[in-house]
């Protein structure tokens, strides 16, 4: 028999990672808007409407797009792109909801990433952030290299080896 204790924190199968499919568009689309906007301007990969999210995961072969939801909702989104454009190396992004910040989640969709590339055969891991987003102290804390910088945005690119 279980017992549920209403006064206690959630438990732990309430945390969920899955794929995203075209159906998590609104989920996606309404995590981002709900964002405060200097919170998530450097997360555009995905763009922000409801329908220009739900073309970008239905036109997806192995790039990934994964949920984290805590409690059945969307609290953090990450990927691995660009082996659908023909490269070895995927780019890592994550936004993790603004309200969950310093819990984790970034830690976890980082490592989930790092075992997926290991299983997909990737030996190394980009990232590409821009300078105010996190400090190069904060990238190297997580185990990433500065590589070089993008000129046309000026975010610096970061590789880990894997």
């Amino acid at each position: 028999m279980h017992a549920t204790d209403t006064n206690s924190s959630a438990g732990h199968a309430d945390l969920s990672i899955r794929a995203l499919g075209v159906e998590d568009a609104a989920a996606v689309s309404g995590l981002l808007r709900a964002q405060p906007p200097e919170y998530a301007r450097f997360f555009y990969a995905l763009g922000s409407g409801e329908e220009e999210i739900a073309r970008v995961l239905a036109a997806r072969d192995r790039d990934v797009y994964s949920g984290m939801f805590w409690c059945g909702e969307l609290a953090a989104v990450f990927m691995l792109r660009g082996w659908d454009a023909g490269y070895e190396v995927p780019s890592f992004g994550v936004l993790v909801d603004a309200r969950r910040r310093g819990r984790a989640f970034m830690r976890i969709a980082l490592d989930v990433a790092k075992l997926t590339c290991r299983l997909s055969g990737a030996k190394r891991l980009m990232a590409k952030i821009h300078p105010d987003n996190v400090s190069p102290r904060g990238a190297r804390r997580l185990g990433f290299v500065q590589t070089g910088v993008e000129a046309e945005t000026g975010n610096i690119i970061y590789h880990m080896e894997l």
